[in-house]
């Protein structure tokens, strides 16, 4: 009995090591792939420093460029928190680049979750490991309080308080929580994410949103479970004998080592940042907060858990492209995520092309993005003017959006973010969108500095430019 055990607990040590061992290999390929690029993204560039690798010098002068145009200043704290996680990690002093203190300019941040929860988990990232400023409005401390006020009655973290619980920002709070584990409520509050994570783990291994699987979403928690030094072996995350690394490389991962954010669809870049960095995380046991690698014991070996009947993942559905011949009113793969009291608007503006989604889906609960607000503007308008300037530093003449946000800086239905950036990607409020629309529909402006659902944006403009009667 005692020589069997050797041998299964020889065999699961050697697989832990061919596992390490396959996503090093995989890393270096990535790596290859990044050091190649004109152009990284911050998490690309985390990514290659987490793996040994210098960090271009056309990466940090294109980042003192940013910082510098807008005088220090940018519109949310995760901004800051990435940024700070980056310098930190590559060894460099955020208290000062290039005569920023970007530490304090986090710390002073009034409205820390202005973009939701992912605003307080990165903020606890960028300083756990620093010391604090003086009369800094946040803390280590004062974050953790406001990080546990999100988590919802069913173990998750939502964007914003009163919503559903995300997965992919639960993984994220696991993450951050794993560094207050000798605080009881922080250790309470991992333990029960967890728990909402694993339940959320369909019986073949896979995690989804909004009913569609997501790779991201098994990066994230890959992560999670090495910050907290938990073994990808645990039985609450193996599935039919498959850790969640398994999952990601057999179903995910494309030949040219990419990795796709579906099953059905083509390699995508956040995909494959996402998995990067959690490749990485196996080899140095963190990712956004350096920490010494650990493991906790496994717990006694149990069959694999079934996900439970109370698991809100989506049933029948099988991990191939969806058969075409279903029947959908609006074309999107994921209409069923339309909320009811906005379907009959979502299928208005899709017959009257108002909005189109992202590929095949619409992402009804999505934040709406200022560069998708300006589609949309445009269409309702609507304009006809396709012509290029350059007018800001992050529109340049291949991105998709820039027909539709010069066209409505040009006729001055939107403006940039400041004088120097429009900030396509970050989120609209709902009183920069009310504005927007007032100046051509001539509406009230609503005061309120919230973000809007990409379904609540389109639901609005409809019953604004086509009637609720249409």
């Amino acid at each position: 009995m005692r020589k069997a055990l050797a041998v299964i607990l020889a065999v699961c040590v050697l697989l832990g090591a061919v596992c390490v061992k396959a996503s090093e290999d995989t890393c270096e390929k990535i790596s290859q792939l990044y050091l190649e690029k004109a152009e990284l993204s911050l998490w690309e560039a985390l990514g290659l420093s987490l793996n040994g690798y210098r960090i271009p010098d056309s990466y940090y002068a294109a980042l003192k460029e940013d910082i510098v145009s807008r005088n220090g200043v940018y519109r949310t704290s995760l901004e800051y928190a990435k940024i700070i996680i980056l310098l930190k990690q590559d060894g460099k002093n955020p208290k000062d680049f290039h005569g920023y203190n970007l530490v304090s300019l986090l710390q002073s941040f009034k409205k820390i979750d202005k973009s939701g929860v992912n605003g307080v988990i990165f903020a606890l990232f960028a300083l756990t490991d620093v010391q604090s400023e003086d009369n800094a409005i946040w803390t280590k401390d004062n974050l953790l309080t406001l990080l546990l006020e999100y988590q919802n009655e069913d173990s998750g973290f939502p964007l914003a308080k009163g919503w559903g619980s995300d997965s992919d920002l639960t993984a994220m709070a696991v993450s951050v929580l794993a560094y207050y584990q000798n605080n009881k409520q922080a250790k309470e509050a991992m333990d029960k994410a967890l728990s909402y994570l694993s339940g959320k783990l369909d019986n073949d291994g896979f995690m989804y949103y909004q009913k569609f699987d997501s790779s991201e979403i098994l990066s994230q928690i890959i992560i999670a479970l090495c910050t907290a030094g938990i073994s990808l072996n645990d039985s609450r995350f193996v599935r039919n004998g498959k850790t969640l690394y398994d999952t990601l490389i057999e179903n995910y991962m494309t030949k040219d080592f990419r990795f796709k954010h579906s099953i059905s669809q083509s390699a995508d870049a956040m995909a494959t940042e996402q998995a990067y960095l959690a490749l990485s995380a196996m080899k140095t046991g963190y990712v956004y907060v350096k920490k010494e690698k650990s493991v906790i014991p496994e717990p006694s070996p149990s069959p694999s858990p079934i996900a439970s009947p109370s698991s809100t993942v989506p049933p029948n559905i099988i991990h191939e492209p969806t058969d075409p011949a279903v029947v959908r009113k609006t074309g999107f793969f994921d209409e069923e995520s339309i909320s009811k009291r906005y379907y009959s608007d979502v299928l208005t503006a899709y017959t009257e092309k108002l909005v189109v989604g992202d590929g095949n889906n619409l992402r009804p609960l999505d934040n709406l993005t200022r560069a998708e607000a300006c589609v949309m503007l445009y269409n309702v308008a609507p304009l006809d003017t396709d012509i290029f300037v350059p007018r800001f530093k992050d529109i340049c003449r291949e991105s998709w959006y820039s027909k539709y946000v010069l066209a409505c800086y040009l006729n001055g239905i939107m403006f940039g973010a400041d004088e120097v950036y429009f900030e396509p990607d970050s989120y609209i409020t709902v009183f920069e969108l009310t504005e927007s629309i007032s100046r051509i529909a001539g509406i009230d402006v609503v005061n309120d500095d919230s973000f809007i659902t990409r379904e609540a944006a389109i639901s609005l403009m409809v019953k604004i430019f086509y009637g609720e009667s249409y």
